[in-house]
């Protein structure tokens, strides 16, 4: 191929991505918008997880037994964020699919491995949420038992937290897609850093 038509494929394929993009872009701009609100009331549902798991440090720091931390009633509340939370997750997951069935199959941002997994993750911890009621009352002298629990909670408030964080990291597609770069790209650039590597 000479160079004068090597520049002029490159410049068409530049285009044909540019155009690409806008499209996408105005698929990334509804999906944003529709997510935010989401996004806004799971942060605070977050931290109002963190100042609950902070109230029995408190406690714990205090002086309270083990297993009256673990039976004041914060484990309820816990139970009801969890459930808030889990909520909105769904609701996420709702708004990127329709986001990505607006997508080509070569989009950075078409992902649907990540639906399945989200999907896992809100099984999973819906479980875990559930079985929170059916943990027995912590006796008073048990205080290993307690201990137990109550890190069981701080691993269980954690999850939760790093789902919501984890939907944020479905926007780290926008810049390869902004570059131009088509998911065939991005796997051909992760596979060459990896032969690098090794």
């Amino acid at each position: 191929m000479t160079f004068a038509k090597s520049v002029a494929v490159t410049i068409l394929m530049a285009g044909l991505s540019i155009n690409a993009y806008a499209d996408n872009r105005a698929a990334m701009l509804e999906f944003d918008a529709k997510v935010r609100p989401i996004a806004q009331r799971s942060q605070l549902l977050s931290d109002m997880q963190v100042k609950l798991m902070d109230d029995f440090n408190q406690m714990a720091e205090a002086g309270k037994s083990a297993s009256a931390v673990f039976n004041s009633g914060k484990v309820q509340q816990l139970q009801l964020l969890g459930n808030e939370t889990l909520i909105e997750a769904n609701l996420f997951v709702a708004e990127f699919e329709h986001f990505l069935a607006q997508l080509p199959e070569t989009s950075t941002c078409y992902l649907p491995e990540k639906v399945t997994e989200y999907q896992g993750m809100i099984t999973q911890l819906t479980q875990a949420n559930k079985a929170l009621s059916n943990v027995p009352e912590i006796a008073d002298g048990d205080e290993l038992g307690a201990a137990m629990a109550l890190l069981n909670l701080q691993m269980h408030a954690g999850q939760l937290s790093s789902l919501v964080q984890m939907f944020q990291l479905v926007k780290t597609c926008y810049m390869p897609e902004a570059m131009g770069l088509t998911k065939e790209d991005v796997e051909r650039m992760k596979t060459q850093t990896e032969d690098a590597v090794n």
